[in-house]
């Protein structure tokens, strides 16, 4: 008598929703983003003027140990994706949580007037909210939708990201000004560390997928009849799609692909140029006699005008080669550091703060995107890992010179002028960050 057949596994919880689980994950990725704001420069800049009075030390001190910290993150990173690939996101986000909710807290307990306690305190802090917000809980939020999503990945990216800054860098900046103004900028710190446990804890327990295969389902929630036709030589693939089936890269290989290093290099104009200026954002605008409040309250429109960006972007990355839009978003950066050189009115510090948003949102999409459609998802974390430490180096850079040139000038257009210098080398390389195709085999290679 032949042996019964093995039962079939039930289908799991994601696959019996009505909808694509992919949008929970969506939603999760946005916390995640939103919750990593304690760890951006966007809403560190509203917290600098505060703490240099409070902690007694000079600008270019508490530059100088942002950027070590920053730097110290960045080689952190490898080991962060590398966990990401090998053990889960799920407890990659639950462990990053946790340390990250710790740390924000901590840098409410900097010493002042401690002289070198004072200044080892911000770089360790620094390096805590860089390598665990910016780091491990951003590259967490924009991983889990490059994973879940593949057709739709542009789109999905500018919902997560956009409404993940929106929220996140939208309204905390104000609401820091406000924490300052009632209980000092050590209870604000405080307050947003028991933040990001209330809103990030539960979901990343769980609500936390890897992958749609890990739950039985797929990409974008295809059925399997849908992803067979795509598979076929003639299938309707959608515009914007990745080739299919997918080709995945090992980090060895993407490190040698040529396209790889002119990413990284395009990447630079954001993370040292962008966010160099937005780290001195309150302090750039004042310098053009512009009030305080006006200064730390624009930073609200960097966000709004990064969702505005992401959406714009995602729409671009769907349908048309990825490095086009990178290079648009360069082309907003140029005006936006032309534009802080003329700034006189009001109404001028937002619209530069706006092109800073719409900048930082079309980078962000498109620096998501591009790495999973470029290289696969098999790898995704190891190769971001592998390579983000380039971009933390320069991020960690990029807010020295501005700081140094205006202790030594008494004012920032020098350095300005300079970023315009180094951006035009990172457009061209926006231009060259071309889909890398793998090198042909001879034959005999081949057939072995």
């Amino acid at each position: 008598m032949a042996p019964p057949p093995p039962a079939e596994r039930p289908p799991s919880f994601a696959a019996r929703l009505p909808f694509f689980y992919g949008w929970v994950i969506v939603g999760v990725s946005a916390l995640s983003i939103a919750s990593s704001a304690p760890g951006q420069t966007n809403l560190i800049a509203a917290l600098i003027d505060p703490m240099m009075k409070g902690l007694s030390v000079d600008r270019g001190t508490i530059t100088a140990m942002f950027t070590v910290g920053t730097l110290a993150a960045s080689f952190g990173m490898a080991f962060v994706g590398f966990s990401i690939d090998r053990i889960g996101p799920r407890t990659v986000m639950i462990v990053s949580v946790l340390l990250f909710g710790v740390v924000v807290m901590l840098m409410g307990a900097i010493p002042a007037n401690a002289g070198v306690v004072t200044v080892i305190g911000l770089g360790l802090g620094f390096f805590g909210l860089r390598l665990l917000g910016r780091g491990a809980l951003n590259m967490l939020g924009t991983i889990l939708v490059s994973f879940w999503f593949r057709r739709m990945r542009g789109r999905a990216t500018s919902v997560a990201s956009g409404m993940g800054w929106l929220v996140g860098l939208g309204t905390l900046p104000p609401a820091s000004h406000w924490l300052i103004a009632e209980f000092g900028w050590r209870g604000a710190w405080v307050a947003l560390g028991l933040g990001v446990w209330v809103v990030m804890l539960l979901p990343a327990i769980f609500l936390v997928r890897k992958t749609p295969e890990s739950v039985g389902l797929l990409p974008d929630g295809d059925r399997p009849s849908e992803a067979h036709e795509h598979d076929q030589p003639g299938g309707a693939t959608p515009a914007g799609a990745a080739s299919v089936p997918e080709d995945n890269w090992t980090v060895r290989e993407a490190i040698r692909a040529r396209s790889l290093w002119f990413i990284l290099i395009a990447a630079m104009a954001w993370s040292t140029l962008g966010a160099g200026i937005l780290f001195h954002q309150v302090s750039v605008l004042e310098e053009r006699g512009i009030s305080e409040g006006v200064a730390r309250s624009s930073i609200a429109a960097v966000a709004v005008m990064n969702f505005v960006g992401n959406v714009i972007a995602g729409y671009l990355n769907d349908r048309f080669p990825n490095h086009y839009t990178l290079f648009l978003a360069q082309v907003a950066l140029l005006l936006a550091l032309l534009m802080s050189l003329v700034v006189g009115a009001a109404w001028h510090a937002w619209v530069y703060a706006g092109l800073l948003g719409m900048t930082q949102g079309m980078t962000l999409n498109t620096g998501t995107v591009i790495w999973a459609n470029y290289f696969g998802r098999a790898n995704l974390g190891s190769i971001r890992g592998a390579t983000m430490w380039v971009v933390g180096v320069t991020s960690a850079v990029g807010p020295l010179p501005l700081a140094y040139l205006h202790d030594a000038t008494g004012s920032y257009t020098l350095g300005v002028w300079i970023y315009v210098g180094l951006l035009l080398p990172m457009m061209v390389a926006a231009l060259l960050a071309t889909k890398p195709t793998r090198p042909q085999l001879a034959p005999e290679a081949a057939a072995v």
